[in-house]
């Protein structure tokens, strides 16, 4: 059976598809300094990743947000470095900095001085992150059980190949 959350990644993918072939039709390549290294528009890569539908906050064009950076940190039990972390989301280590701060003040994540590298700090939530990381994950699943919920596993399977068609070069 396939994951509600495997066909939300083929949607995006099939979404960044269309945004780039209407993009070269309108203005041709997209110049090579905007492109990561597989050719993908940057901040269109922040966009498709981004678990939180409903975040409005000031990050929420760029897809970068506290609850997708909770959810990415807790997939790192021993703790993950800023750097780790950024690509992680597909962003600039740079663009982390203020919301791995607020996560920090309002007590979601600690920082700890990596023993292997003295110069590196590890971020690691907190019981109260993992409890809302947690609830960030069974919302984002409760969302996508509800959109799939009018397919059965063969019209979800369907769908997913066709999906695949479609992301196919």
């Amino acid at each position: 059976m396939i994951r509600n959350t495997e066909l939300l990644k083929k949607m995006n993918a099939v979404s960044r598809e269309i945004r780039m072939s209407a993009f070269r039709q309108a203005h041709g390549e997209m110049p090579q300094h905007c492109r990561d290294r597989k050719g993908m528009c940057r901040n269109q890569k922040e966009d498709n990743n981004r678990p939180d539908f409903r975040h409005k906050g000031p990050h929420h064009r760029r897809g970068l947000s506290r609850e997708r950076l909770l959810v990415i940190i807790s997939d790192y039990p021993d703790g993950v470095n800023q750097k780790q972390l950024a690509e992680s989301a597909g962003i600039n280590a740079s663009s982390t900095s203020e919301v791995v701060a607020r996560l920090e003040d309002d007590g979601y994540i600690v920082r700890k001085i990596d023993e292997n590298d003295k110069r590196a700090t590890i971020l690691k939530l907190t019981e109260m992150g993992a409890v809302r990381a947690e609830e960030i994950r069974s919302e984002r699943e409760g969302f996508l059980d509800e959109i799939f919920s009018k397919l059965t596993d063969e019209e979800k399977q369907t769908l997913s190949d066709i999906l695949d068609k479609l992301i196919e070069k």
